[in-house]
């Protein structure tokens, strides 16, 4: 037996007892006077054992030991700890065993952990952070989900997140932003679209101040109109777009300009569509400027 496998049976052996004795402190025991599970004890034992099982390739065993780990950290209502744990069975679902599934599910567990604890910019920014790599290793349908789920999770808590002066509300914005890039990319225009809408209409309501944010949204939602061929609502929304633009910001009235001289089709515009669509496309998400100028000005 090479020194390789008998240090990988060491490891293992060393893993095994320390996943026990973490199991022997979830249990009561009137002999040892020990009336209550130990869950911090416990959590010692289990994260000895995850470490070990890591070393040894042992992937599935890892898990195991961390969901011990987790729910221990859940029932001392450590909840921002139980997030970051469910993190890390994420990226060995994800990347160790190739379960994409079970590491979405693992990410949606973590963003709940972060909201047990309140930390929902932790929770949004861990959401994105996985939902790229997803994309990256080509598991789109679980990216769209992750990013739906997030914005989910953006609809129940932005009012607390915005009233925080702690949390990272940012994060918020960069989400909905990436969402609508991945949906700009997959061409679902009326999605596109209603989560434009829904998140416009959600800063109209708790925050209306934020004026360049609800025309923001609402210009991306009267493109994703446009690009899906509803005419009728796209110069409905790009109206209603200009009632929030303040002195200095004229992105519904610049995207209106842009269709319009774009539909012209004359090459004297040429100057006058790279300005307007330079303007335009510097609030605009990577994938939804691309494909803005290639399904719409360059097809025109």
């Amino acid at each position: 037996m090479s020194t390789q496998n008998s240090s990988n049976l060491t490891n293992t052996d060393k893993a095994d007892e320390n996943y026990n004795m973490g199991l022997q402190y979830l249990q009561t025991s009137c002999i040892n006077c020990r009336f209550f599970p130990s869950y911090l004890d416990a959590i010692h034992f289990f994260k000895k054992a995850a470490d070990d099982y890591h070393n040894s390739d042992q992937f599935e065993k890892e898990i195991a030991a961390r969901e011990k780990i987790a729910k221990c950290l859940n029932n001392s209502n450590c909840y921002w700890e139980e997030g970051n744990e469910h993190e890390k069975m994420f990226k060995i679902q994800l990347h160790q065993l190739k379960l994409p599934l079970d590491a979405q599910n693992s990410m949606m567990n973590s963003f709940h952990a972060y909201a047990a604890n309140r930390s929902y910019d932790d929770g949004i920014k861990a959401l994105m952070k996985s939902s790229n790599e997803f994309i990256n290793n080509e598991y789109r349908e679980e990216a769209e989900k992750i990013l739906e789920f997030a914005f989910m999770g953006i609809d129940k808590y932005y009012p607390i997140i915005i009233s925080n002066k702690e949390s990272d509300y940012h994060c918020v914005y960069d989400c909905v932003d990436k969402y609508l890039d991945f949906l700009f990319s997959e061409e679902k225009y009326d999605k596109s679209a209603e989560i434009s809408q829904k998140f416009a209409e959600l800063i109209i309501k708790e925050n209306k101040n934020e004026k360049r944010n609800i025309c923001k949204y609402i210009g991306f939602q009267a493109v994703a109109e446009l690009l899906g061929e509803k005419e009728d609502n796209f110069q409905k929304t790009i109206q209603k777009g200009k009632e929030f633009e303040e002195d200095g910001d004229d992105f519904c009235s610049n995207i209106y300009r842009l269709v319009n001289v774009v539909r012209q089709n004359s090459k004297e515009n040429e100057r006058i569509i790279k300005r307007l669509y330079d303007s335009v496309s510097r609030k605009m998400p990577p994938s939804f400027a691309k494909i803005f100028n290639i399904k719409f000005i360059k097809k025109t």
